[in-house]
C-alpha cells in the first residue's frame, strides 16, 4: 500500500496534487491530537514505565522513547507534503478552478517557506528591543550596555541566517508568482 496516494487515470496534475495534499492534511489532522495528547500526559506515562523492571521496561521506555521522537517529526513532515502539493496543485492544471482557496493555499505556502527567516528576524527585533541577545549552545548573553560589539555581532549572525534561509523560499517564490503572472 503506498504511502501517498497514486495517480488515477485521467487525472489532471493539479487535481493530483490536491488530492494528495488533502491526504496530508487529513493525516497531520490525525496527528496532531495524538502528539499533543502524549505530550501533555508523558509525566503521567512516565511513572508507571518506571515501575516496570527487566525486559518490560525497556520494551515500554523504548516505545515511549520512539513515539516521543517520531511523532513530532512525523507532524511537521506531514505539514509540509500537504503545503507542498496544496502549493503545487494551484500552480498547475485542475478539472476546475478554485480561486478563494488557492488563494488560502498560497498564502499559507508563503508563510511556511518564510516562517523560520520571520522567526529569526523577530528574535532580532525583540533583542534590539531589549537591549540584550541570549544564545543558548554555548551558553552566551551579550548586552548592548556592556558588550556592544559583540551584541550587533549576534544580531548580524541572526540576520545573516534569515537572509540565508529567505533565499531559496524567495527563489521558490518568485518563479511562482512570475508564472501565475504571466497566465
Amino acid at each position: 500500500m503506498p504511502l501517498l496516494p497514486r495517480r488515477e487515470p485521467n487525472e489532471s496534475t493539479g487535481d493530483f496534487h490536491r488530492r494528495r495534499a488533502r491526504f496530508a492534511a487529513f493525516l497531520l489532522l490525525l496527528l496532531l491530537p495524538a502528539t499533543l495528547w502524549l505530550f501533555a500526559r508523558v509525566g503521567h506515562i512516565w511513572p508507571t514505565i518506571a515501575s516496570l523492571e527487566g525486559a518490560p521496561f525497556m520494551v515500554a521506555a523504548t516505545a515511549l522513547g520512539a513515539l516521543l521522537a517520531v511523532l513530532p517529526i512525523a507532524l511537521v513532515t506531514t505539514l509540509l507534503v500537504a503545503v507542498w502539493h496544496g502549493v503545487e496543485s494551484v500552480f498547475q492544471p485542475r478539472s476546475h478552478a478554485t480561486p478563494t482557496a488557492d488563494r488560502l493555499i498560497v498564502a499559507t505556502g508563503i508563510l511556511v517557506w518564510f516562517s523560520p527567516s520571520l522567526a529569526l528576524l523577530a528574535w532580532a527585533v525583540r533583542a534590539i528591543a531589549q537591549g540584550a541577545i541570549r544564545f543558548t549552545r554555548p551558553a552566551r548573553e551579550y548586552l548592548l550596555a556592556t558588550d556592544p560589539l559583540a551584541f550587533w555581532q549576534g544580531i548580524g549572525f541572526l540576520l545573516i541566517v534569515a537572509a540565508a534561509l529567505a533565499y531559496p523560499a524567495w527563489h521558490y517564490w518568485r518563479s511562482r508568482l512570475a508564472k501565475a503572472a504571466r497566465n
